[in-house]
């Protein structure tokens, strides 16, 4: 609600001192002390606050159970139960193996944080009440550098459980956010605690000088011209070198004092100037406070008419006896409310002629956090519509996760087996930005990825047959070239099997490669879940599809007697739907057979596509429905994050994929049912642990499996999941092969649509040529105006061909990305009668 009268002049607030010192107050029980305060509610009071081996005084005590009360006070508000107190039986973790986020500061001002953290990563958001409860250490081999030790905290978990907890051994802090504004004297031991970490931090003393100087602030944004701000009179004591020698601004004028004694005369004469001049406009009020780093979020204002000289003056002169060095006394416009807190910054709406303004007034760092929780109806009530999908404090959680995993993993010494092609690019690049330590096993002695790698290592992993040799013969060149890994790790289809029999060489984590062979091998993943009837229930066998392995050309009358058609005959150890073909009768199946048979013998055939393992087939039934992929991350056998994406229909007879939408066009239901299947099947396979592809469609009858990918996502699905949700599979991947629990949101929402389609050089030889050559999509990449992902390095058309890329657009919703794609494949020339894009994308609607 807007109100346009001037302040009455009951906001007039108290011009008491309310400096870092704490001078005692009404209302405060005494020199240092926390307010004399009683919070409406019970509690338990006697709790284990004491930190053992570091003591507080009495002072520092009483703020300790000040802002335990103060929390138990905001739970019990939110209708959230009490605090649980387990501090008599410590806590044991893996220090610097696990994700701890970290706040030290007021209960009510991150309570929407604390409460969101506690759902995104259950038991690793951690509040400290007392900088007793903390200790920094110095980190070895860095210099300068500490890192931060969490002996106590009060632990936040799903549905507002909380938990007073000590650590032993001390939990190693990945990320540290500091509220700054605690009691006098733990101001600055909180600001000294936050700074020269090696973990990410949220905030810092010179961060919130910066920030919250509201004088500095006016300055910078009034010389942009872009962002009204308040006309502003300042009288400033030895000014920080940010404000000497600014442009003066437009209704922003710098006084600067000698001293802070003897200036009745310049005040004087200043604010007659300033209260006469038209920067002021209609404003009718003038409000009076103090800027700087002591007086961030203390409301020392006096309102005054304009017309009143003697008593604005008066109000400065009073003012400038308790300023320091660098901060400032403000005389400025009362622009009229509503005050609008978001993002930390603090808007006012004004009148200017006859429109409405918005006009800056400040930055701050925890108002905000405020305004989340107030966002949320009190953090526990129900939220309606658009506000259910998101928590307002969510995405600074998901910061905090996002560089925890960073943190945890820089300098991690990780080895690859398999460098891929150009599609795999994006590996070097990220590993460089997350400071990955890479080594890696790759069969071209040429490969551009030897260039990029700590280590490389020239080996034959092409013959997959000599799988359990090779890792014994790779182990030994690890413990022979002195490799300290962290963790072993494959993205290439190729190379799954021997990653995991290496790792069990190596005592790396890793699933058992008896998983591994059973989700390589097609029909071996069908069979076997087709025996796993439950419980626990739906059981996987629900999910499985009718399959029959074929070896020799023999067994297709077996397999025609078995899997009813028509069917769908592929490799047992494909990839990228290489040789997948529809077949409606005996005789295509025999002719299929036959052709795969003598085109595709070995590797060199088809690199990249596991005929390494050899060319045998498999015939498995067709299953009408839509196609859908699930992408899982998985820890311990917990599910920790899915992705869920649509594919658009094929070419049969061909299965080559056409076109993608991301996030799923399916019901939340029928979402959580691909999911559930995706998890239950790589379940009964025996996947505990890493990031999978799950290929399904979802029939009449429910979930039915394609096959399981027991690697990541490959062609775009990793860059969307990437943009979409702000989830890098690849970081995943490598923290669960170091053995880490991945750092993940967990339900992460979408920030958008993407719509993409496949571009083959059968289909788009003449239009990737020209219109559509690969500079053409890269500039329009580069640009913004689509999503490019190149799959393969030359434009070579074939029978048994994979996609050369994909292209897709964003849009706020599927039909906005949809049509966006439609249009310029068009304009492109990658629409034609022959690869219609139209009907491709006709399944997203």
């Amino acid at each position: 609600m807007l109100s346009l009268d001037p302040l009455g002049y009951e906001w007039d607030c108290s011009l008491g001192s309310k400096d870092l010192d704490g001078e005692e107050q009404p209302g405060r029980g005494g020199a240092g002390l926390p307010p004399i305060s009683c919070f409406p509610g019970s509690w338990r009071q006697d709790v284990g606050l004491d930190c053992k081996g570091s003591p507080e005084g009495a002072e520092a005590r009483a703020w300790t159970v000040y802002y335990y009360s103060l929390l138990q006070s905001c739970l019990q508000q939110a209708g959230l139960p009490e605090t649980q107190d387990r501090s008599q039986v410590p806590h044991t973790g893996c220090p610097g193996a696990e994700v701890t986020l970290c706040i030290l500061g007021s209960p009510s001002t991150f309570l929407s944080v604390l409460l969101e953290g506690g759902v995104q990563s259950p038991g690793n958001m951690l509040l400290c009440l007392s900088p007793a409860w903390l200790t920094k250490v110095p980190a070895p081999g860095q210099l300068g550098e500490a890192a931060l030790l969490v002996s106590k905290a009060v632990s936040f978990y799903p549905g507002g459980l909380t938990f007073l907890d000590d650590f032993v051994p001390p939990r190693r802090a990945t990320y540290f956010l500091v509220g700054l504004g605690l009691g006098p004297g733990q101001g600055r031991e909180a600001a000294e605690l936050a700074r020269n970490l090696t973990c990410p931090t949220g905030a810092s003393a010179e961060l919130a000088r910066l920030l919250e100087d509201r004088l500095l602030m006016r300055q910078l944004l009034s010389q942009q011209g872009c962002v009204a701000v308040p006309a502003t009179l300042a009288f400033t004591y030895k000014p920080p070198g940010l404000l000497r020698g600014g442009d003066s601004s437009p209704g922003l004028r710098l006084v600067e004092l000698s001293g802070k004694e003897g200036q009745e005369t310049l005040v004087k004469e200043e604010i007659g100037a300033f209260l006469q001049s038209e920067a002021l406009g209609d404003a009718v009020q003038v409000a009076v406070k103090l800027s700087g780093w002591r007086w961030r979020g203390r409301q020392t204002l006096c309102l005054h008419p304009r017309v009143e000289l003697g008593a604005v003056v008066d109000t400065v002169l009073v003012l400038l006896e308790k300023l320091e060095e660098e901060e400032s006394v403000l005389v400025e416009a009362m622009c009229p409310p509503a005050q609008l807190p978001f993002s930390g910054v603090d808007f006012a709406l004004t009148v200017s002629g006859r429109a409405l303004t918005p006009v800056a007034l400040e930055l701050n760092c925890n108002l905000c956090l405020e305004a989340c929780g107030t966002l949320e109806g009190l953090w526990a009530a129900p939220r309606l519509g658009l506000a259910a999908e998101e928590a307002a404090a969510a995405p600074l959680v998901e910061t905090m996760l996002r560089r925890s995993a960073r943190y945890l993993m820089e300098g991690k010494q990780l080895l690859v087996i398999g460098a891929g092609g150009v599609s795999k690019k994006f590996v070097w690049e990220a590993a460089r930005d997350y400071g990955l330590k890479l080594h890696l096993v790759e069969s071209d002695p040429n490969h551009f990825a030897s260039q990029l790698v700590q280590t490389f290592i020239h080996f034959d992993v092409t013959e997959h047959r000599r799988d359990e040799e090779n890792a014994r013969l790779l182990a030994e060149l690890v413990r022979v070239r002195g490799l300290q890994l962290d963790g072993c790790f494959s993205y290439w289809d190729d190379c799954l099997v021997l990653t995991a029999l290496l790792c069990q060489e190596l005592g790396l984590p890793c699933s058992p490669p008896a998983a591994m062979c059973l989700a390589k091998q097609k029909s071996r993943t069908q069979l076997h879940l087709s025996c796993r009837h439950g419980p626990p229930w739906p059981a996987p066998s629900l999910h499985a599809v009718a399959c029959c392995p074929l070896e020799s050309e023999a067994d297709v009358e077996r397999a025609v007697h078995q899997v009813p058609l028509p069917g769908v005959m592929k490799l047992e150890f494909g990839a990228g739907a290489v040789g997948v073909r529809l077949v409606e009768d005996v005789s295509q199946c025999h002719e299929h057979f036959s052709r795969i048979a003598h085109d595709l013998q070995g590797e060199a055939d088809h690199p990249g596509i596991g005929l390494g393992w050899g060319n045998a087939m498999l015939l498995m039934e067709f299953v009408e429905g839509t196609e859908h992929d699930v992408d899982l991350v998985v820890f311990g056998g917990r599910l920790l994050a899915a992705f869920v994406s649509d594919n658009g229909p094929t070419r049969l007879p061909g299965f080559t994929e056409t076109a993608a939408c991301m996030p799923t066009g399916l019901t939340p239901e029928q979402e959580a049912q691909m999911v559930q299947a995706a998890f239950r099947c790589c379940l009964g396979c025996g996947l505990l642990n890493g990031v999978f592809n799950v290929e399904l469609k979802l029939t009449g009858a429910g979930p039915r499996l394609i096959e399981i990918n027991p690697r990541m996502g490959g062609f775009y699905l990793r860059d969307w999941i990437l943009e979409l949700y702000g989830v890098d599979l690849l970081l995943a991947a490598a923290m669960v092969a170091c053995g880490l629990r991945p750092a993940l949101p967990t339900h992460p929402h979408a920030r958008g649509h993407l719509v993409g389609i496949m571009c083959l050089a059968s289909q788009h030889l003449q239009a990737l040529s020209s219109t559509a050559s690969r500079e053409t999509l890269q500039a329009l990449h580069d640009q913004g105006l689509l999503r490019l992902n190149l799959l393969e390095e030359a434009l070579v058309p074939g029978e048994y061909e994979e996609p050369y890329c994909s292209v897709a657009c964003a849009g706020s919703s599927p039909a906005e990305a949809r049509l966006r794609l439609l249009g310029l494949c068009q304009g492109l020339g990658i629409d034609g009668p022959n690869y219609p894009v139209a009907h491709f994308l006709s399944h997203f609607k």
